[in-house]
């Protein structure tokens, strides 16, 4: 549990710390590579079997 909260926090840490500009409907997402329970996964390798909803919850595992 604690892991993933903490990966969780490594990513929101890194979405709100950049400088790139949002991303316009439409536009492809860059690629990347992200830890999970099941171990890394890469955005185009998941692509490879299909489409692909990115979500992020700011209040998962929290008590607010």
């Amino acid at each position: 549990m604690k892991r993933i909260i903490r990966a969780g926090a490594v990513v929101a840490a890194t979405l709100l710390s950049t400088k790139a500009p949002a991303l316009q409907i439409g536009t492809e997402a860059p690629d990347f590579t992200v830890l999970s329970t099941v171990g890394e996964i890469t955005l185009s390798q998941t692509l490879e079997k299909g489409p692909v909803v990115l979500a992020l919850y700011y209040a998962d595992f929290t008590s607010g």
